[in-house]
């Protein structure tokens, strides 16, 4: 599926950022977010994404400790 244009949420409801992109790297798709603090690549695995929202277009995931801090 395609997420680019969709908000990134975490767990906890915290709007994390704009989902612009996929980077397919093999065996390690990521999403590409562009955040308030700049663009990061989260994974994109099954075992990190709590739910899909079509209707509103949200994807939430469970962010790992350390992937958003520069």
């Amino acid at each position: 599926q395609d997420f680019t244009g969709w908000r990134l949420l975490a767990e906890d409801g915290t709007e994390i950022g704009n989902v612009t992109g996929l980077e397919d790297i093999p065996g390690n798709p990521c999403l590409e977010v562009e955040t308030a603090e700049g663009a990061v690549l989260v994974p994109l695995h099954e075992d990190l994404v709590v739910n899909v929202d079509e209707q509103g277009r949200a994807l939430v995931m469970r962010i790992p400790d350390g992937l958003l801090q520069c």
